[in-house]
């Protein structure tokens, strides 16, 4: 023991003779340790919370509460439970040294002693002590360093889940971006959608470039706008989403650039336009195509100078706003039929952002239906439903006229009709649907308790029956020998998924054997008895 920790050690000392006391200090005031006296089990307990001495020498023959009464007392005191008791007794039988153990003393010395004998075993206890509260604090470092390493795991295995490695470029969010800017539906690992994702990254390191977000219904047009805008320094600044189909023509000079009190009937106060309520942030203008002429002239002006002037007022306000525009009309071919401004289109689009529908990434349905599937059950307070392998091959065959929006109502409506039991087939509810069962297609609606007709795929004649597929593989690996999933592709005019699924279906049925593995993976005619 060093002469530090000697120097902070303090020996309680606890006996109802005061002459044994001043032999005790006598016998250890030079051993280098502080020592502290009591002369019953009471005064011992009320010094040993105060100080919270090293170690305590207890007696045990003494009035009022003995030396075993005052250990059980120690031990069940949170503060004074981990200090070592040495028994000194003049009680050299068995049974008392085994009853000392017993209450938690940590060794008993018998009266009369000799000073080495004592010194020796107070230091053995004190040095066990040390390297206890030692191993205790390195206990809690390595704890602590635990966590922190289970944290970075956590948070590295969030990000892997999120982040997909396409040519050694970072090609997709995080988990934590997508929940944080709302993108969830870009989550997936498909070419078309890491490339969007890199857009989207470049687009946050630039503040000024206006953008044109193009894409179907339900593709996350406006999601992305916001992704654009919280991922950039504007994101402590507002983002204004406005529908431009939604605002009535007479009120949109006022709606966009505000209006001052008493500017026509109804102002009874002033108001500020979106342009100014967006000020030094994103102002997300949603349907631009369907933007009366009118009012294209005023947005052109204000995208030019950054000046607003309210309807009545005499001053203008300048503002910096950048514009993200939306819609899912062609405008070139508005601009071609002068119902939309070509300057105003030039002004909007210094970057396009096309978004691919949901049929030109198949290979992301899995990865969206199980994000879907844990989300909603989390809202709606229920366990994760599984989903079964006929489900998910029906998803993969399906053409998602209303994309990811479609995909997260489809799941949605599963989860309740499937009553928290596996996911089937019969549990979705198609509304853009076609029947291709009978090799009549006819457009219907899917509910909970109608049968669900095979999906039709996309690409495909509409008067595909079901096992065509199979059987023109089966042809084609007769004929050539042997089959693999970008051929089948070409040979049937289909998707990665769907092909994939057919080979699977083959091989599961033993109808085809399988070779290699991944991606050199090749199929030929199985032998059937």
């Amino acid at each position: 023991m060093n002469t530090t920790d000697q120097a902070n050690s303090v020996i309680l000392l606890v006996d109802d003779k005061p002459d044994n006391l001043d032999i005790l200090i006598h016998q250890l005031e030079d051993i280098g340790h502080g020592l502290c006296v009591a002369l019953s089990g009471e005064e011992a307990l009320r010094l040993a919370t105060e100080q919270l001495p090293s170690m305590i020498l207890l007696d045990i023959m003494m009035p009022g509460i003995n030396g075993f009464e005052t250990c059980v007392e120690l031990k069940k005191n949170p503060k004074t439970r981990d200090i070592p008791v040495i028994f000194m007794s003049a009680l050299a039988d068995t049974d008392s040294k085994v009853k000392g153990f017993s209450v938690g003393g940590v060794d008993f010395v018998t009266k009369p002693f000799q000073r080495e004998e004592v010194v020796a075993r107070i230091n053995t206890h004190l040095t066990i002590r040390r390297q206890r509260l030692l191993l205790q604090a390195q206990n809690i470092a390595l704890e602590d360093v635990n966590k922190q390493l289970q944290a970075q795991i956590s948070h590295t295995q969030q990000a892997q889940t999120a982040l997909n490695i396409a040519d050694n470029k970072l090609s997709a969010l995080t988990q934590q971006e997508a929940k944080q800017w709302g993108i969830e539906a870009f989550i997936g690992n498909s070419p078309v959608i890491t490339s969007t994702l890199e857009e989207i990254r470049s687009l946050q390191q630039v503040n000024k470039t206006n953008v044109l977000v193009l894409g179907e219904s339900g593709t996350g047009k406006e999601l992305i706008s916001r992704a654009i805008h919280f991922g950039s320094n504007r994101q402590k600044n507002p983002f204004i989403a406005v529908n431009c189909a939604a605002i009535p023509s007479e009120l949109a000079d006022s709606e966009f650039f505000g209006h001052s009190k008493g500017a026509f009937t109804g102002a009874v106060s002033t108001r500020p336009g979106y342009f100014v309520q967006a000020d030094g942030g994103t102002l997300f203008l949603d349907e631009i195509g369907d933007m009366p002429l009118q009012l294209q002239a005023k947005l052109l002006r204000v995208l030019e100078d950054g000046r607003v002037t309210p309807v009545g007022g005499n001053s203008d306000k300048i503002v910096d706003v950048r514009v993200v525009a939306a819609t899912n009309i062609d405008l070139r071919s508005k601009v071609e039929q002068k119902t939309f401004r070509q300057d105003l289109y030039y002004r909007l689009s210094g970057y396009i952002v096309k978004l691919p529908p949901l049929r030109k990434r198949i290979e992301d349905v899995i990865p969206l239906t199980t994000h879907f599937l844990t989300l909603l059950a989390e809202q709606m307070g229920r366990m994760k439903s599984a989903i079964s392998s006929e489900a998910i091959a029906v998803l993969q065959r399906y053409h998602f006229p209303g994309n990811v929006r479609e995909l997260k109502n489809l799941i949605e409506h599963a989860l309740i009709a499937s009553r928290g039991q596996t996911i089937l087939p019969e549990h979705f509810h198609f509304i853009h649907q076609i029947a291709v069962e009978d090799g009549s297609p006819t457009e219907q609606a899917h509910h909970i308790n109608q049968p669900m007709s095979e999906p039709v795929l996309e690409n495909v004649p509409p008067v595909r029956v079901k096992q065509q597929d199979e059987q023109q593989i089966l042809s084609y690996v007769k004929q050539h020998g042997r089959i693999d999933n970008s051929v089948a592709q070409k040979v049937l005019n289909i998707e990665h998924g769907r092909a994939s699924y057919l080979l699977k279906k083959l091989h599961g049925e033993g109808k085809l054997n399988r070779e290699g593995q991944r991606r050199w993976a090749f199929y030929t005619l199985a032998d059937v008895d």
